[in-house]
């Protein structure tokens, strides 16, 4: 893979964590392609030992490892101002820099001690898609598995 296809990707976890996802287009297909690469660890934590067992990952993966975020910009906000007073409005700021990426905000944000970020995250409508997308996955899966 070229270097600059691989600054375009998305990535979220590590190959040593329990899963690394990478998002990034696929123009041959016309897609935005999403990959969860899911770790043993993972696996064990939630009885997964088995194909079989393949057809509840949906249900392990979404939302709580895989969901599409974004911040409610005008709660937090509210909050910064709130609790920073003049102080808030340079935070909320400084967080508006740095909204091209999500983990730049959120470390910015826990500096100037805004520790319990998930309060302002706000699920985006292509969660359905995604499960959706899972679903099809899992009964197909499971289809192929009865033959």
């Amino acid at each position: 893979m070229r270097n600059e296809e691989k600054n375009r990707q998305l990535r979220y976890g590590s190959r040593k964590a329990d899963k690394f996802v990478r998002c990034y287009h696929k123009p041959v297909l016309g897609v935005f392609r999403v990959e969860v690469e899911l770790h043993s660890s993972l696996l064990r934590q939630n009885d997964v030992s088995t194909l079989a067992d393949f057809t509840r990952l949906p249900k392990i993966i979404h939302p709580k490892h895989l969901q599409f975020v974004d911040l409610d910009w005008e709660r937090l906000k509210e909050y910064l101002t709130r609790n920073l007073g003049d102080e808030g409005n340079r935070v909320n700021a400084g967080a508006g820099r740095r909204a091209d990426s999500m983990r730049r905000v959120r470390r910015y944000l826990l500096r100037k001690g805004v520790v319990n970020l998930h309060r302002f995250l706000v699920p985006l409508a292509i969660n359905d898609e995604v499960r959706r997308a899972l679903d099809r996955w899992a009964r197909q899966f499971k289809e192929k598995e009865s033959r």
